[in-house]
């Protein structure tokens, strides 16, 4: 039977996935700078997933095309909080540790895509070379870590490791369970139309459409994860 069906197609889930998947590379790359690059991206991936739950959750929200657009130029926490005052007459709280360690992984957003020229004194060893390479310039620096207090995550990006994607990771579940489960108040269900892919073709499944390798990525991290904002499991004959 052929018929036409229409689906909303958002890419909240797929970007999650997205940063699940290059987490577990970084955790099993033994290199240092490929471990590095893998987790940076991941950690970028994050945020481009709490952007889109964002707009995920913005579209709950019904006001003219003209305000609209004014919405789409607040900021992903902006968007967030006018979701809540919509809905519920609340603002997102500010104060919340869940919120404070979003703040801060924003920011380590903003300063790997929009990054500054800066001049830096340090102290550096020089040898003599070879004929080929006449000089060789080591920096003398100090090897220790510098984390950040409210995230726990390692504030140069150089040194982001694994451990610091599944930081990142962990924070926007975190988040996210408390925005919908607590903040919010609305059923994993209803979350689900609102952040995955549906379609209008069903006749007695759920609407809700994953891809396979991405519902498997993603549930094979769940237990460090522990993912409450949607449903997950159960889910037999809803992939595409």
């Amino acid at each position: 039977m052929n018929r036409s069906v229409e689906i909303t197609d958002n890419t909240f889930f797929s970007i999650f996935s997205d940063a699940v998947l290059l987490h577990e590379l970084a955790s099993s790359e033994s290199n240092k700078n490929t471990q590095n690059t893998l987790a940076k991206s991941s950690i970028l991936s994050v945020n481009y997933a709490l952007e889109a739950a964002a707009n995920s959750f913005l579209t709950s929200v019904e006001v003219t095309s003209k305000i609209k657009g004014k919405i789409d130029k607040f900021s992903t926490l902006d968007k967030l909080d006018f979701v809540l005052q919509w809905h519920k007459d609340e603002s997102l709280p500010h104060g919340e540790k869940e919120t404070q360690i979003i703040k801060k992984l924003i920011d380590q957003r903003n300063s790997l895509v929009h990054p500054k020229v800066k001049t830096l004194r340090q102290e550096i060893s020089t040898v003599v070379g070879n004929e080929v390479i006449a000089y060789y310039h080591k920096t003398l620096q100090d090897d220790s870590n510098e984390k950040c207090k409210v995230t726990k995550m390692s504030i140069n990006s150089g040194d982001y490791s694994a451990e610091d994607s599944l930081i990142a990771l962990k924070s926007l579940v975190n988040f996210l369970n408390k925005y919908v489960n607590s903040w919010w108040g609305i059923d994993v269900e209803s979350s689900a139309i609102l952040l995955m892919r549906s379609w209008n073709g069903s006749v007695q499944a759920n609407s809700v459409m994953y891809q396979k390798h991405e519902l498997e990525i993603v549930l094979k991290h769940n237990n460090n994860l522990d993912i409450r904002f949607v449903g997950l499991y159960g889910i037999l004959e809803q992939f595409v």
